[in-house]
């Protein structure tokens, strides 16, 4: 009987002790998560902490005016965040900046494609990209699904309208920019030069001039507004024919060399397009545009290579008839 009882003691403290065991056990694994959730969320913060400095600096280039060293920090943040829409979007604008359409494009698309991630900054990204690359239907598109997220988004209007512009829809195109114009934020001379080439295409060349001349007071250092200016100012006196030394300066400036250092640096990009970016030792030219006739260059935000829009042959109209 004494046995039997002294058998269910020892028993009993082995439980005990079990047990004992086990909560030390959990209580030792409830401390190694806490540390390992706090060690994740210090790495999440470093993480972080570093994405703010590239960017810090990217935003300082940007500043500096340095678009080439811009472009490596931004390429730098968007590897280290491949998913980030916006961060896709920025180094999709840099590329494009610097020529690189191709890789612009593949940067961009996936986002642009899908439903969850193709905010109006993403597809008016994407629609520059479009139409930078020629394709102004694809941009059109695009361009109106952007306006369809934001109706306030002065840059998806202004996409629009170059987008139907090219594509010689020039009365839409106008209200998209004057649309664009009421919710413009920042300096507006890129949509006011674009405004001033689309009344210069429709013949009201003394309200193009106008224009020009507003573009031209905001942006004093942009050598394209002053161009496209005298242009418009030639044709006025002219009675919109393209006086001969304009035509002459157009066969000058085609008879300049080009390069296709921008069409091999694409094609390497779009094959491999994780490779790092180098730098290279001078920058991309603007691709060559075939013209037909003397033309002027419409301008999208911060791009220097864009199609170009044709002048018009007609006599000027009267600044009176586009209020009619």
């Amino acid at each position: 009987m004494r046995k039997k009882t002294m058998t269910k003691t020892s028993h009993s403290i082995r439980t005990l002790s079990l047990m004992m065991t086990s909560v030390v056990a959990l209580t030792a694994l409830a401390a190694c998560q806490t540390t390992g959730s706090s060690a994740q969320g210090g790495e999440v913060g470093r993480q972080a902490k570093i994405d703010q400095a590239i960017e810090r600096a990217a935003n300082d280039a940007d500043a500096a005016g340095s678009a080439q060293d811009s472009l490596a920090l931004v390429e730098k943040l968007y590897k280290r965040n491949p998913k980030d829409a916006s961060v896709a979007t920025r180094y999709a604008r840099a590329l494009r900046n610097e020529n690189r359409l191709t890789r612009a494009n593949l940067v961009i698309e996936p986002f642009a494609q899908d439903s969850k991630t193709a905010t109006a900054d993403v597809l008016v990204e994407y629609a520059s990209i479009q139409t930078s690359m020629g394709n102004h239907a694809g941009a059109e598109a695009a361009a109106r699904r952007a306006v369809d997220k934001n109706p306030e988004s002065g840059k998806a209007y202004h996409v629009l309208g170059v987008a139907l512009d090219a594509q010689g829809k020039h009365k839409p195109a106008e209200e998209a920019f004057r649309s664009g114009l009421e919710y413009w934020q920042g300096n507006p001379s890129p949509l006011l030069n674009n405004l001033g080439l689309n009344l210069a295409a429709q013949g009201f060349l003394d309200e193009a001039a106008e224009t020009l001349r507003k573009a031209a007071a905001t942006a004093p250092n942009r050598a394209e507004i002053e161009r496209n200016l005298r242009i418009v100012n030639a044709l006025q006196v002219s009675g919109g024919q393209v006086p001969s030394y304009l035509k002459q300066e157009e066969k000058d400036e085609e008879k300049k060399p080009k390069k296709d250092d921008e069409k091999k640096n694409d094609k390497k990009a779009a094959i491999d397009h994780d490779a790092p970016y180098v730098p290279p030792s001078k920058p991309h030219p603007a691709p060559a545009v075939q013209k037909a006739s003397l033309s002027v260059k419409p301008i999208m935000e911060n791009d220097p290579a864009v199609k170009q829009a044709p002048v018009p042959t007609q006599k000027p109209v009267s600044t009176a008839a586009v209020n009619q």
